[in-house]
C-alpha cells in the first residue's frame, strides 16, 4: 500500500507539474557489453509511475520485454526511472532513477542489470562519451517537491566512468568555480559531443532556475575547463532571472539548440534558441524561433541526415490541442528559418514529454507522461504513423494509468 500510495502522489506531480559518490553495487553479469551486430532495433521508454523501463519494437511498437527498476533496498522508497541512453559502440545502456539516486547500467543484448551507482542527488539526464566511455549526469529540477539536494552538488555534474565494465565515480564537473560565476543552480540540460571544431569533447548545460548557460571543454587529461555566458545579454551573476527555464539541449555542426518553456508570468514566450559553442571562440548567441508560452517546450532532438530540429510541445492541460512536436530548420549560420517544417498537435496528445529519432532520420517517437502512450511520427512529414497507448498501464497487477519520461532507440542498421 505505502509503494501505491507514492506511485499515486508521484504521477500527479509529473501529470500537472509546469514540467523535470558511493560504492558500486552491481548484480547481474559484471563482464563488458555486446557485440553490436547482434543486438535487435529496441525502442527503451522509462516509465516514471511504476518502476519500469519497457522495451518495445521501434516497427511496431508492440512490446518485446519489461525491466523492473529496483536499485534502492528501501520497499517504502519508488527509484523512478527518469531517463535512458545507448551506448551501441559498448553495448549498454543506461538509466537514471530521480527519486532514490541511482544510474543504473545495462548489457544491450540481454537487457541484465551490470551495475548500479548511488550519486549525489536527484539525477535526471545523461550525456554519453562512447569513445571514452564516460557519464555525464544532469540535476533534477526542484519543483517545490522539497527534493534533497546537497548544496555541495547543487552546482555541479556527476561524471561516472564504465571503462572497467562497472560505473565509477569520477571527479564531477564544477559549473560555479569561476571569479565572476556565484551560482549555476540545478544544470538540467546537458548534452556531449566530440564532433567539433575544439580540441576534445564539448559538454554543455543549462542552469533552470538562472538563465545561464555553460561550455566545458573535457580533455583527454581528465581536466575541464568551463565559461558562462547569460541567455540574455547584460545580465551578470549571480542575478538569477528565472524566465525562460532551459529545459534540454543537443548539439550538431557546432551549434547547440536549448529548449526554452518560458514564463506567461513574465512575458516570455517558449522558444528555442541556437547558440555556437564548437568554434574557437566563447559561445556566442545565433538565432531564436518563439512558441506560445502554453506550448511549454520539453525535449529535443536534432535530425542525422539534415539540418532540421524536432521539439517536444507538453502542451497546457487548459488549452487542449497544444501538446505535440514541431520540426524547426536552421542555415549554415545557425539562423532559423522563419517558419516551422511541420507541427502536428492533437487533443489525443496528453503532456507529451521525451523524444528520440531512428538512425536514418525517418521516424521520430515521443513519450507521454499524461496518457502512457508512446507515439511514432513520420520526422519528415510530422505525420502520426502509429501509437501504442498501454505501454504505461501496468504496476504491481493492478491496471494504473502510467508516466512515460525518457525514451531511446538503438541506432545500428
Amino acid at each position: 500500500m505505502p509503494r501505491l500510495f507514492l506511485f499515486i502522489f508521484t504521477a500527479i506531480f509529473f501529470i500537472s507539474c509546469s514540467e523535470e559518490e558511493s560504492p558500486s553495487s552491481g548484480s547481474g553479469d559484471s563482464g563488458g557489453g555486446s557485440n553490436i551486430n547482434e543486438v535487435p532495433e529496441k525502442l527503451y521508454v522509462c516509465d516514471q509511475g511504476s518502476d519500469r523501463v519497457v522495451i518495445l519494437n521501434p516497427s511496431s511498437l508492440e512490446q518485446i520485454d519489461v525491466v523492473s527498476i529496483d536499485f534502492d533496498s528501501d520497499p517504502m522508497q519508488m527509484d523512478v526511472p527518469h531517463f535512458v541512453v545507448i551506448d551501441e559502440d559498448n553495448g549498454y545502456w543506461f538509466v537514471t532513477t530521480f527519486q532514490s539516486g541511482f544510474v543504473g547500467m545495462y548489457s544491450l543484448d540481454a537487457d541484465t542489470l551490470i551495475s548500479t551507482i548511488e550519486v549525489s542527488s536527484s539525477p535526471a539526464l545523461l550525456a554519453v562519451d562512447q569513445v571514452n566511455q564516460k557519464l555525464y549526469v544532469s540535476r533534477m529540477m526542484d519543483m517545490g517537491m522539497g527534493m534533497d539536494m546537497e548544496m555541495e552538488m547543487a552546482h555541479k555534474l556527476d561524471v561516472l566512468d564504465y571503462s572497467s565494465g562497472e560505473l565509477e565515480a569520477n571527479d564531477p564537473v564544477c559549473l560555479s568555480n569561476e571569479v565572476d560565476i556565484l551560482e549555476f543552480p540545478e544544470p538540467h540540460a546537458i548534452s556531449y559531443t566530440s564532433n567539433s571544431d575544439r580540441t576534445g569533447g564539448v559538454l554543455v548545460t543549462a542552469s533552470f532556475t538562472a538563465d545561464w548557460m555553460s561550455r566545458t571543454d573535457v580533455y583527454d587529461s581528465g581536466l575541464f575547463n568551463t565559461v558562462h555566458q547569460p541567455f540574455n545579454d547584460g545580465e551578470q551573476a549571480p542575478v538569477v532571472v528565472n524566465e525562460l527555464f532551459p529545459l534540454a539541449v543537443v548539439q550538431k555542426d557546432n551549434f547547440a539548440f536549448f529548449s526554452c518553456s518560458g514564463s506567461s508570468d513574465a512575458n516570455v514566450n517558449a522558444q528555442v534558441q541556437s547558440w555556437v559553442v564548437g568554434e574557437l571562440s566563447d559561445p556566442v548567441f545565433r538565432s531564436k524561433f518563439e512558441f506560445d508560452t502554453n506550448s511549454k517546450l520539453w525535449h529535443i532532438i536534432e535530425s542525422p541526415i539534415s539540418n532540421h530540429i524536432f521539439v517536444v510541445l507538453s502542451g497546457d492541460s487548459e488549452d487542449p490541442g497544444s501538446a505535440g512536436v514541431a520540426c524547426l530548420s536552421y542555415d549554415s549560420d545557425g539562423i532559423f528559418a522563419d517558419e516551422l517544417i511541420w507541427e502536428t498537435t492533437s487533443s489525443s496528445y496528453d503532456t507529451l514529454h521525451g523524444i528520440t529519432i531512428s538512425s536514418d532520420g525517418s521516424t521520430l517517437y515521443v513519450s507521454s507522461r499524461g496518457n502512457g502512450s508512446v507515439y511514432a511520427l513520420d520526422a519528415i512529414t510530422g505525420e502520426q504513423i502509429s501509437v501504442n497507448s498501454d505501454v504505461g498501464m501496468m504496476m504491481d497487477g493492478m491496471m494504473m494509468m502510467g508516466s512515460l519520461s525518457g525514451i531511446a532507440v538503438t541506432q545500428s542498421e
